[in-house]
């Protein structure tokens, strides 16, 4: 007999970065969920939708592990049908590594032609003003949304980067819809232009320590090549990462970076 609530998948790395809580009920729809999830190369688990249905809940991106999401199971309210969802937060003080998450949670439960609605774990019968079940997979990545470049957005979030932080300027001076683009160029501008600037500084003061020390010279000349590689390599990261519609953060920069970009979307 298959159990009221069934688990497809649950963890915390969906490709999902954004909050959303959805219900599925045909094939269609369940592949459009499952590719924004786990990727359009990775085949959607068989779901009997004569019979079951999908509900899956995304956190969104958190900072730390130690964050949980879980549908706990549906119960009825009148005529509407209620998936409680509980969403579970590390305890206070709790060191963790600084290592972004996104927990989710993919269950069937019996299907339900009703109106269907979320509610989180604790909340009394009254706060039903929980978000709607949507009929339709959200669209995970802002790409989606035009740009007002006039070009394909991965396209203009990889441009951002052709440059390094200069073209990343240029894009953020005429993109002023799409959060998508604002925040890889805004990457450019932070990351591979503070990349840039280090690697210079180090360069500089090496020929500056030439005749103190040969020694300071040569350690100081040999970390501004390794800044130098680095910068090369997050820059063809970057450039691809963009292209392909993958919203990549490189480390540091790329929490900076969010700010501004989501403040002016």
């Amino acid at each position: 007999m298959t159990p009221v609530v069934s688990t497809i998948a649950k963890g915390d790395g969906s490709a999902m970065v954004d909050p959303a809580r959805t219900i599925v009920r045909d094939p269609s729809a369940w592949r459009a969920l499952w590719a924004a999830h786990a990727g359009p190369d990775v085949p959607p688990p068989d779901v009997d939708f004569t019979t079951r249905m999908v509900a899956a809940v995304f956190a969104g991106e958190r900072p730390t592990p130690g964050y949980e999401i879980e549908i706990v199971g549906p119960r009825r309210a009148g005529s509407a049908l209620v998936v409680v969802v509980n969403e579970v937060h590390p305890a206070p003080g709790m060191l963790a590594a600084q290592i972004i998450v996104t927990p989710f949670h993919i269950v069937t439960l019996p299907r339900y032609d009703g109106d269907v609605r979320f509610i989180d774990a604790g909340a009394a019968p009254a706060a039903l003003p929980a978000p709607r079940a949507r009929s339709r997979p959200p669209d995970p990545r802002p790409a989606s949304v035009p740009s007002s470049t006039g070009l394909d957005p991965n396209f203009a979030a990889a441009l951002a980067y052709l440059a390094g932080p200069f073209s990343g300027v240029l894009i953020l001076l005429v993109e002023r819809a799409n959060g998508y683009v604002r925040f890889h160029a805004w990457q450019a501008i932070i990351g591979l232009g503070g990349l840039g600037l280090l690697s210079a500084a180090t360069l500089v003061f090496s020929f500056l320590t030439l005749l103190l020390s040969p020694f300071v010279f040569t350690v100081m000349y040999r970390i501004s090549e390794v800044i130098a590689i680095m910068w090369v390599v997050a820059w063809i990261v970057c450039l691809v990462k963009a292209f392909t519609g993958v919203r990549w953060e490189m480390p540091v920069a790329g929490r900076y970076a969010e700010r501004p970009a989501t403040r002016h979307s």
